[in-house]
């Protein structure tokens, strides 16, 4: 999916003409170097390259949106000073726009967005989840907890409920979906009882849930006020004619803690001998969990498999803030059962990059 660079909240359709005319007329641009000389400091200012950091606009020439956001202020200097070249005519003496001769703009290191901050730098720039869902960073703890997908529960085959004497359903099929709780409001029903109503989603769509459940309600309601994730457990009704079930929530639990329970594990692959050192102090933070870590490094014979072993808290946040350290490869993460039990060439389908 493509999306409009003047569509990204505060950027601006002119400014971002400017830019892609640039791009029509030289060239793409190939570095953050190559952008800050070619563009006018002008034409742009720091909320318009944060809100295009934070949307992803400049990942294919740095992948790091953090980094990039916060040298929002150093590229405009750069851009600043390449344009007053460009006009004082020093440019034809001392080499012109894309030589290089600029100073490297130097990214900061300290500057780590988790995913849930990545997430929300994302919205704020394109007004809603993008490329991501807040519950993407539990995904592997709710699915080694049995839950599906939105999508995957809405394809379900339901059965008819087994009834009473009287024709009542004394039991329906139930399914674990971890949601975003969006919006909670109260709503009365036609025999008088009231009920909450929830608008949730995952990363596969946007639902409709009703919750009857006292203790639920009460979770909910709270949920839906901070934006929070749950771990819902609903019960289906499909009635005829219906495409999707109906989903009646029957008790919640709270995401945040999900990971530190579950049995997860990370494999983290490494083409530096230096890597381990690098990552002994973020393993070391991350104890205190379930999960299992091993190292996939060089060796003689090819690779070797180092297990670090278990007690750690491994999640969607401790992968992203591993993935771009020098000498990482790739991070891979799962259920550990499912991980161990895939043929090693598969293990990519459980890569986080």
């Amino acid at each position: 999916m493509r999306y409009a660079l003047g569509a990204l909240k505060g950027v601006g359709e002119k400014a971002m003409e400017q830019l892609v005319e640039e791009r029509a007329a030289k060239g793409p641009f190939k570095s953050l170097e190559d952008f800050a000389e070619r563009v006018d400091p002008q034409a742009l200012n720091r909320r318009q390259l944060e809100s295009l950091a934070a949307g992803g606009a400049f990942d294919a020439i740095e992948g790091d949106r953090a980094a990039v956001h916060a040298a929002a202020e150093t590229i405009l200097a750069e851009a600043a000073k390449a344009h007053d070249q460009r006009t004082s005519g020093q440019g034809g003496l001392f080499g012109g726009p894309g030589d290089g001769n600029h100073a490297h703009i130097r990214l900061p290191k300290d500057v780590r967005w988790s995913v849930a901050e990545r997430m929300a730098a994302e919205k704020e720039a394109f007004g809603f989840y993008f490329s991501a869902h807040p519950t993407d960073r539990y995904r592997h703890a709710a699915q080694a907890d049995g839950a599906r997908s939105y999508a995957a529960v809405s394809a379900m085959a339901v059965p008819e409920p087994e009834r009473d004497e009287r024709g009542r359903p004394t039991s329906r099929p139930t399914a674990k979906i971890a949601a975003l709780i969006e919006e909670a409001r109260w709503r009365t029903s036609a025999r008088g009882n009231r009920y909450l109503l929830a608008t949730c989603s995952d990363a596969t769509g946007q639902f409709i849930v009703s919750i009857f459940d006292d203790a639920a309600t009460e979770e909910i309601e709270k949920a839906a006020k901070a934006g929070q994730c749950l771990l819902l457990t609903c019960e289906l009704d499909k009635r005829p004619g219906e495409e999707t079930p109906r989903l009646t929530v029957r008790n919640s639990r709270p995401l945040e803690g999900l990971a530190a329970s579950a049995r997860l594990k990370m494999t983290i692959r490494i083409a530096d001998a230096g890597a381990p050192a690098i990552l002994a102090p973020i393993l070391g933070d991350a104890r205190g969990g379930r999960g299992e870590i091993e190292l996939i490094m060089p060796a003689l014979a090819g690779e070797a498999r180092l297990a670090i072993g278990g007690g750690f808290q491994v999640d969607a946040d401790l992968a992203a803030s591993i993935e771009h350290l020098p000498g990482v490869v790739e991070v891979l993460l799962g259920p550990v059962a499912e991980i161990d039990s895939r043929p090693r060439e598969k293990a990519k389908l459980y890569a986080v990059k």
